[in-house]
């Protein structure tokens, strides 16, 4: 088969930089992905220890051409995807009445147009070859809503029904989709969160909840695995 390749978007910072070292530890060719440039080469300086190899790829995926540039890198770097990570997403919490145009169109843009579009482009190849695995990060909002959740909620939700949709078309083909539904991860995004960072679910658990799932066997699935701190069942 050769070295595994993988995208995952959202790659400079919190779980999409776990997950990408994660499988750059593993050997795997990397490709990542972020809007600033900065960042992006702190992260090939970190990569250098690793045994895989980054490629990096500066994208707005809040726009049209973030995302289409990212598809263009994705075709002129990779031979093939094994493991395509939908990772980067935005937050936006308030009343209805508080949220602007352009609040609906980057959370529209980043939590659901781009893992659409890089799904199309990439699931093509996945079942030709007879194999791989798309992971959706949706989350808890995702399967619930509350006040001041309404849009993100929506695009959440959203995204775990792609997951199911790509999981149905992939299946025939030995493809395997899946969504991840996590609580407050210990991420930037969630800073000033009611909750304290030690009791947060760690980044490392994405990585390990994507590995667990990639290394079942062929004919096992699980379609999404819903992931909490403990404290939020007491």
């Amino acid at each position: 088969m050769g070295v595994l390749t993988a995208l995952v978007t959202g790659s400079t910072s919190g779980i999409g930089r776990e997950v990408a070292m994660g499988l750059l530890e593993e050997g795997y060719t990397v490709l990542v992905t972020g809007r600033r440039h900065e960042l992006l080469e702190s992260f090939l300086a970190e990569a250098r220890s690793k045994k895989g190899k980054a490629i990096s790829h500066a994208a707005d995926l809040s726009t049209d051409e973030g995302i289409r540039s990212l598809i263009r890198k994705v075709r002129e770097e990779l031979p093939r995807v094994d493991i395509l990570v939908n990772n980067a997403g935005g937050l936006v919490f308030a009343p209805i009445e508080k949220l602007t145009d352009k609040d609906y169109e980057t959370l529209m843009s980043v939590n659901l147009r781009a893992p659409f579009l890089l799904s199309q482009a990439i699931l093509p190849g996945m079942k030709e070859r007879g194999s791989g695995l798309i992971v959706n990060i949706s989350s808890v909002a995702g399967t619930e809503a509350w006040a001041g959740s309404s849009l993100y909620s929506m695009t959440k939700f959203a995204l775990r029904g792609l997951t199911g949709s790509l999981l149905a078309e992939g299946a025939p083909h030995g493809v395997k989709a899946f969504a991840i539904c996590p609580g407050y991860v210990a991420t930037p995004m969630v800073s000033g969160a009611p909750v304290p960072e030690a009791e947060m679910i760690q980044t490392s658990d994405i990585l390990k909840t994507i590995r667990y799932v990639r290394d079942l066997s062929p004919y096992a699935v699980s379609p999404e695995i819903l992931l909490n701190r403990l404290g939020a069942f007491s």
